[in-house]
């Protein structure tokens, strides 16, 4: 069988995209040093300038190839180190914690942090196998190449001379030491699996019972209570909570209608805002303690140490920078996307329509001002057209505000009014400059 046909196989298939190109190299070869190909064939035993040329193309080539391959090795050791690292910290905080509570039983939720971590290491384990495995396919393939490049132009130059600048290189992964990531990766592992706690149980105490010093009786077990800290939930460290609903509309329709009424509510509720009086900071002061003090502001700053870890190369499930991790509540991360997006849209659609109220209103008093007798009916038509687009584009402003969900201030509610306002006056204005000029 052929190595082109078996080359991703012998590799990390996961990691194809980053093997040397071998089927193009060995194409470029074949159509260079092959008769009626339309190209300069290499003669063995001769030195020409056709053979010279393509030479150092190849090694180009050759040389790209390698840079390629030597990027992804050294991003992907760095990686491994960088997980490794990092779960050192975070082991070494979590044995820290079960030392300083030694005196009680290892919790559940602590159980499976060490069954995580453990996970994650033989993880970085894998691809330390996996990336020796990558390294030696790829130095294979070179090996290949060269060897068919020999084979077909007679000529070791080129062999002798990549071998010297580019894989005998300190700098080439082909040099590249995993040694360091195997004796980290195995004395992690080691201490996390010496320090992991047993799994299993304590035996259940027995008594002896005062008739029959002969026959066992079993203790029934202690009665327990559920607690948020050792029985957690089983979705992960600090996981929002999801709640399912499942509404049966009771007529066809139903949920179109409630959301057109959702959305016709909107402005009522911001005329509503605005019309009731303002909240009293008294009214939000704590029942209990002077200005914040006492027990509860003890605990604001004294946290109970908790077990939330930081797993920075856990996942990219984390919530996104701006957003809000609502626990047992509405709405969700594509919910507040979208209500974003949708106050972003109400924001600029608001300025754009007030710019185009102005803007029309110029052009109407630039009729008004230059227009000619002559064509007095088609100038005053164009007036009032353009006042008519001017106070509709004002509405759609105005609209767009007590569209927008988002609690707006006093300053913004004032700009929006006073502006709608000056449209308004201005084109009525202009409507009886033009009740003027016909002598209405």
């Amino acid at each position: 069988m052929k190595y082109g046909q078996n080359f991703e196989a012998q590799s990390v298939p996961q990691w194809r995209a980053y093997n040397v190109d071998y089927n193009a190299l060995k194409h470029l070869l074949k159509v260079n040093t092959t008769k009626n190909q339309g190209q300069a064939v290499a003669i063995p035993g001769h030195v020409d300038s056709a053979l010279y040329m393509f030479e150092k193309k190849f090694f180009e080539e050759l040389y790209n190839q390698h840079d390629r391959v030597e990027l992804f090795v050294s991003s992907k050791a760095d990686e491994i180190s960088r997980r490794l690292h990092h779960l050192e910290k975070v082991i070494t905080r979590l044995l820290q914690r079960c030392a300083d509570t030694s005196d009680r039983p290892i919790s559940q939720k602590r159980r499976e942090k060490f069954a995580k971590y453990d996970n994650q290491i033989l993880k970085c384990g894998d691809d330390i196998k996996n990336l020796h495995r990558f390294i030696t396919a790829q130095q294979t393939a070179f090996y290949k190449i060269l060897k068919k490049y020999r084979k077909w132009t007679g000529s070791r130059s080129l062999e002798v001379r990549f071998n010297s600048e580019v894989l005998d290189d300190s700098k080439s992964f082909t040099k590249i030491d995993l040694e360091p990531l195997t004796s980290q990766y195995s004395n992690l592992l080691t201490i996390l699996r010496s320090s992991t706690p047993d799994t299993s149980g304590p035996a259940t105490p027995r008594t002896i019972s005062r008739s029959s010093a002969s026959t066992p009786i079993s203790q029934p077990p202690p009665q327990t209570y559920w607690n948020e800290y050792d029985d957690g939930s089983e979705a992960g460290d600090n996981e929002p909570y999801t709640i399912y609903v499942n509404s049966d509309s009771t007529f066809p329709g139903s949920k179109m209608v409630g959301l057109l009424v959702s959305h016709a509510r909107v402005p009522m509720e911001k005329v509503k805002a605005w019309l009731s009086p303002a909240p009293s900071p008294a009214e939000r002061r704590p029942l209990i303690g002077n200005g914040g003090g006492g027990y509860f502001a003890q605990q604001h700053n004294n946290p109970v140490d908790t077990d939330a870890e930081d797993d920075a190369y856990e996942s990219s499930s984390d919530f996104p920078s701006g957003y809000v991790a609502h626990y047992a509540t509405f709405p969700s991360v594509s919910e507040q996307k979208y209500m974003r997006y949708r106050e972003n849209v109400l924001f600029r659609t608001c300025l754009g329509t007030f710019g185009a109220a102005f803007v029309l209103l110029l052009v109407a008093g630039l009729l008004v001002a230059t227009g000619r007798r002559r064509l007095r009916v088609e100038v005053d038509c164009g007036v009032v057209t353009g006042v008519v687009a001017s106070v509709f584009f004002a509405i759609m402003g105005f609209a767009c505000m007590l569209a927008r969900t988002e609690t707006l201030g006093w300053l913004h509610r004032t700009c929006v009014v006073v502006t709608l306002a000056t449209i308004c006056m201005l084109n009525g204005m202009l409507l009886v400059l033009v009740a003027g000029n016909t002598l209405l």
